[in-house]
């Protein structure tokens, strides 16, 4: 068998015959992994059409041939052009809207020219290397300059960011369900975002682990403010009762049980009984050893009352909206 000989391509080329192996099939795509122009790499495609190296898909993609797939390869320099790494005019404009990663769509309503025309100008300039993109599959998801080092977040750490509410502490099983994501993957991204203080952590009031969005986190650029927030948690406690026990305790400071007895009418052998059930669930404690002492919130009780207080206010808000719709 005769010697195989190399086969000499330019280097656009030679990228472009690497990205076709590597399955990249649309021409954007390639440019992208190219790190060409989108003109240059539709010219380098038709060239490793005419030998043999690339051809076109029912898809109108492309996809590189048998021949493509095994062929060696050496690379011969490209012919140099004046000027090729220096921004034109809607690259200068686009350049200077980046002083914080944006979106391709705003970048589009921003520059007021076409989507198609932002996509040529973003593949061009990430060619002569000026910006790169926070997904290559995807380039007009997210786009910044190429010395910008802000943590780009992938596209399901951006979802559960953007669901961690800031109001209130809520736990993963609700961050789930409201961002979307696989169970597997939900703590693991947590656990991320955590890492780089988009999120706190905190200890709920059943020993769970509870989540609130952090101001650097409420700044960084993936998160989007017209999300949906996670729900809060169950509270601990979800009596009215409860409710008005505990706001009593918190407006006195200490109270004994005939204190609370008498400040809610309710009969003194209710209220002892309720008093022992909220000191078993740690929301109250006794002041001293002795029987007659006073009852006080613990921090759970506190945070017990503040979550009832806030659901509560949340459901007359959402009564009085349900109302005013009605009328």
């Amino acid at each position: 068998m005769p010697r195989a000989t190399n086969l000499f391509l330019t280097a656009p080329q030679a990228a472009c015959l690497i990205a076709l192996r590597n399955g990249r099939g649309a021409q954007s795509k390639i440019a992208v992994e190219a790190k060409l122009g989108l003109t240059k790499a539709v010219e380098a495609l038709r060239t490793l059409a005419e030998l043999g190296l690339a051809e076109r898909d029912q898809a109108k993609g492309w996809r590189a041939t048998p021949r493509g797939k095994t062929c060696r390869i050496d690379t011969v320099p490209d012919r140099l052009r004046r000027s090729g790494r220096l921004p034109s005019r809607g690259g200068r404009r686009l350049l200077e809207l980046l002083d914080r990663p944006i979106r391709g769509r705003e970048i589009v309503e921003k520059l007021g020219i076409t989507h198609q025309g932002v996509r040529q100008l973003l593949i061009r300039l990430h060619a002569h290397g000026h910006v790169r993109f926070a997904d290559p599959d995807n380039p007009f998801w997210f786009v910044m300059r190429a010395d910008d080092k802000t943590s780009v977040l992938s596209r399901r750490e951006e979802r559960v960011l953007s669901t961690v509410p800031r109001e209130y502490a809520t736990d993963a099983v609700k961050i789930r369900i409201a961002a979307g994501v696989p169970d597997a993957e939900i703590h693991g991204i947590l656990e991320r975002l955590l890492v780089r203080r988009l999120i706190e952590a905190s200890d709920g009031l059943r020993g769970d682990r509870l989540y609130r969005v952090t101001d650097a986190g409420l700044k960084h650029p993936q998160w989007v403010p017209s999300a949906a927030r996670a729900q809060a948690p169950r509270p601990p406690v979800e009596s009215d009762r409860v409710r008005k026990v505990l706001s009593a305790i918190l407006d006195c400071g200490e109270l004994r049980i005939r204190d609370v007895t008498n400040a809610l009418s309710v009969p003194h052998q209710s209220i002892d009984a309720l008093m022992q059930y909220l000191k078993r669930k740690r929301l109250v404690k006794k002041s001293g050893p002795d029987l007659p002492s006073t009852y006080a919130l613990t921090a759970q009780g506190l945070a017990a009352l503040a979550e009832r207080t806030r659901s509560r206010d949340l459901r007359r808000q959402a009564n009085a909206a349900s109302v005013a719709l009605r009328a």
